[in-house]
């Protein structure tokens, strides 16, 4: 699996000093509407070990960081590209070739 990241995304961890990304399903179910979508976001250590000790998350190792993804398959188009989106001073990870 290739994982790409957009220039403005590396400015932004090597600034940050994050290394891990997290790729997390979110699931919203009642009884008239289920919505499920992913959420992109960064994770500190702590989280980390978390993610990977008791959600049993896949690790995979970039030349960058680190990508965690969950056990179930999701669809994977190579490569998977990761960006940053900023509105004020709320930055957010953006993301093109995965899908639910």
């Amino acid at each position: 699996m290739e994982f790409q990241y957009e220039p403005r995304l590396l400015e932004y961890m090597e600034q940050k000093k994050k290394r891990t990304i997290v790729v997390e399903l979110v699931e919203i179910s009642n009884s008239d509407l289920d919505i499920t979508e992913l959420h992109v976001r960064f994770v500190d250590a702590r989280l980390r070990e978390q993610f990977l000790s008791k959600r049993k998350y896949r690790l995979h190792t970039t030349p960058h960081g680190e990508v965690l993804m969950p056990r179930f398959p999701l669809k994977l188009e190579e490569p998977v590209r990761f960006g940053l989106k900023s509105f004020l001073c709320f930055h957010s990870i953006t993301y093109s070739g995965i899908r639910v």
